[in-house]
């Protein structure tokens, strides 16, 4: 049998050679190559001297294929279109993306580290985060899986509990000091309600009125995650979540005032639907943060 490799042609050169005849020129197909007109123009040369005749009739104006080109065009089609198609049915086939959605606050401080892990694991797939405030927009049929912050999980919705949570006033290092000699020269940081179960320092000392904290002057910030921010820039002191602030604790960039914890009876679940099967991406996922150990 007759090498192939030495009866055919380059096969990079057929695939540029069937562009520009479906896209009628060389700048055309170079748009859709991602690559160069003179990268195009270099590899129909390379077929026309490999066959030893011209594929178009080169002006000034236009390009124009010559009859070769035009005895060519549909068995190199065929082929490619062929070779695509026994290609994708032998490959292994990539998993399919996972949407989850979360609020803002368990995307900033809790996910973001979880999702730099899986994708270095071996399970690793493509993941969208989606992420809302509005606990409807959560419960999207789009997403596959979601993360809950409640007393339990939503009607039509299974799901395993990740966290119970601890709210926490946490403070900078630097500021705790001056929050212990003269409490009054440190503000709470305070943030808007975007949803009826979320707490903030209203309802904290609603539950808390005899705090030393009630006394304190209020600065309102415009997100959760900015209160966060600015008590660890020293700005003041800030309602936190120990759950989903425990790398900023472990790490002592903000300190917590132990003496003020309180357990709120809820908990963040990761959810999804019930009676929609999740696909292989999302069950990784899932069973990845269930069981992900930062400290590991």
């Amino acid at each position: 049998m007759t090498s192939l490799r030495k009866s055919l042609p380059p096969l990079d050169t057929l695939v540029f050679f069937e562009a520009v005849m479906r896209n009628g020129g060389f700048t055309a197909a170079s748009a859709e190559l991602y690559v160069s007109q003179a990268a195009v123009s270099k590899r129909i040369r390379q077929l026309e001297d490999w066959l030893g005749t011209p594929l178009f009739a080169r002006d000034a104006r236009k390009l124009t294929p010559t009859p070769a080109a035009k005895k060519l065009v549909e068995p190199v089609s065929m082929a490619l279109d062929y070779l695509n198609t026994s290609f994708q049915s032998v490959k292994s086939p990539a998993k399919t993306q996972v949407r989850i959605a979360t609020n803002s606050a368990v995307s900033v401080f809790w996910l973001m580290p979880r999702l730099r892990a899986f994708a270095l694991s071996d399970v690793s797939c493509p993941i969208e985060n989606a992420v809302s405030d509005d606990p409807g927009e959560l419960l999207s049929p789009e997403h596959d899986l979601a993360i809950i912050y409640g007393s339990e999980p939503p009607e039509g919705w299974s799901g395993v509990k990740l966290m119970d949570e601890e709210l926490v006033p946490v403070v900078a290092p630097g500021r705790l000091s001056v929050f212990e000699g003269d409490p009054h020269a440190v503000c709470l940081l305070d943030y808007d309600r975007h949803a009826p179960n979320w707490i903030n320092w209203d309802i904290w000392l609603r539950h808390n009125p005899a705090s030393a904290l009630a006394a304190l002057p209020r600065d309102r910030c415009q997100t959760y995650s900015q209160s966060i921010g600015r008590a660890i820039a020293g700005g003041g002191i800030a309602l936190a979540s120990r759950t989903l602030l425990e790398i900023e604790l472990k790490s002592g960039a903000l300190v917590a005032l132990d003496d003020e914890c309180v357990k709120t009876g809820k908990s963040y679940f990761l959810v999804n639907r019930i009676g929609v099967k999740l696909h292989e991406g999302a069950n990784d996922f899932a069973h990845f943060l269930e069981t992900f150990d930062p400290a590991e």
